[in-house]
């Protein structure tokens, strides 16, 4: 749909009121945010850098707390389905750190009132998240281990929750689209002509990208494409997902490493068929981690001696198991989880609006740049948003709540 010819507010004041759309908008910038994060480097495979709650942190003083818990649960499943998580421990620790940091993020800022400032509001979220992932890591992969990493995870959330602040301050201060949104503005800057896409720009950024890479790498993309559209003519989205689950309870319930590793061989195999990307050497080299942390508290027989490190039996078997589990679960919800899932009822009317807008993001993603940062972020949520109507589902579920 063409974005409206008028950039007053007046043509989508409406649309602000509609609760549910405002959340699945905000849910959308949460899952590009998360895909952006997922691709990042990091130390510890489940950790994260927080800039995927930064819808969240605008959302405080934006919706009413049943939509704020709302937006929080769409960012955890959404998130799980872009990165190919939703059956693994990532999307355990996802969702009991996004819910954390909702809840206190949303206490404080009503506790303290705007005497909090989104700082504040922000590192107490991203704080209490990480606390609450260690807390989890301690008793699912490494031990008492845990707490050696533990002030790594604490600064690292004190450090990005305060940039997280700093960000939304200053967002909210220069977004025409929040100031819309709140009612204090009467005009969008839009301009029309920033959201306008052609084929002809499409097609050259699709020459530019084949120019970038290598023609080996161009013929493994095909190849790695041309698997994922034979496994959606076989399998729909709910079949893939439910047999995903199936089997994610039956390798959760084995004990023994051998079998363990040949759960691991065919999920492996079942990524590869459905099409998905995946890195043995990442897989390798997380596994190791996690095998090397679970060593350094000794425990059983000691087989042998690496130094001053004692490697002991049940300590070395233990950290094996917790690996293949880990990353089994990884291959297994990548494998399972095919971008087409839908969720049904009313929240899942929620999630396919956000992955709609999602897709309207993913277009104009080339226009975000380092230093206008701000400026091109509000502009790509006023485009997003103007360009697009909410489902009848989404409107219909607002108005049995109004």
């Amino acid at each position: 749909m063409p974005a409206p010819s008028s950039p007053s507010c007046g043509n989508v004041r409406s649309r602000f009121s509609n609760r549910a759309d405002v959340t699945a908008l905000l849910a959308a910038f949460c899952f590009f945010l998360s895909a952006i994060e997922y691709m990042l480097p990091k130390p510890l495979p489940f950790m994260r850098l927080g800039i995927a709650n930064l819808p969240i942190l605008l959302a405080v003083d934006m919706l009413p707390f049943n939509w704020f818990l709302v937006l929080a649960a769409a960012k955890v499943v959404g998130m799980s389905i872009v990165s190919g998580t939703l059956f693994s421990y990532v999307a355990l620790f996802s969702l009991a750190g996004t819910m954390v940091a909702a809840l206190v993020m949303r206490g404080v800022r009503r506790t303290g009132g705007h005497a909090v400032s989104l700082v504040g509001v922000s590192v107490a979220g991203a704080v209490t998240s990480n606390a609450m992932q260690m807390l989890i890591a301690r008793y699912v992969i490494f031990g008492e281990v845990a707490w050696l990493i533990a002030p790594l995870f604490l600064v690292t959330g004190l450090v990005t929750g305060t940039v997280m602040g700093f960000f939304a301050e200053f967002f909210i201060e220069h977004s025409s689209w929040y100031s819309c949104a709140m009612g204090k503005s009467d005009e969008l800057d839009l301009d029309d002509t920033e959201g306008k896409e052609t084929d002809s720009g499409i097609a050259s950024s699709a020459a530019a990208h084949a120019q970038k890479h290598g023609v080996r790498t161009m013929l493994k993309q095909e190849a790695r494409q041309a698997r994922r559209e034979r496994y959606a003519c076989l399998f729909k989205p709910w079949i893939s997902a439910l047999t995903g689950f199936l089997v994610a309870i039956i390798f959760l319930l084995q004990q023994e490493i051998v079998v363990k590793l040949v759960f691991m061989a065919l999920f492996i195999a079942w990524t590869w068929l459905a099409g998905k990307r995946f890195s043995l050497v990442s897989t390798i080299v997380v596994s190791a981690g996690i095998v090397a942390a679970n060593l350094l508290i000794p425990s059983g027989r000691v087989l042998f001696k690496l130094g001053p490190l004692a490697v002991t039996q049940f300590a070395l078997t233990e950290g094996i198991s917790k690996a293949l589990t880990f990353e089994g679960l990884m291959y297994l919800s990548k494998a399972s989880i095919m971008a087409g899932l839908q969720f049904p009822g009313r929240f899942g009317a929620i999630i396919a609006q956000a992955f709609q807008y999602y897709d309207r993001i993913i277009e104009y993603r080339g226009k975000v740049h380092a230093k206008t940062v701000v400026r091109d972020v509000d502009a790509l949520m006023q485009r997003v948003w103007a360009s697009a109507q909410p489902t009848e589902t989404v409107s219909a579920w607002q108005s049995r709540r109004d």
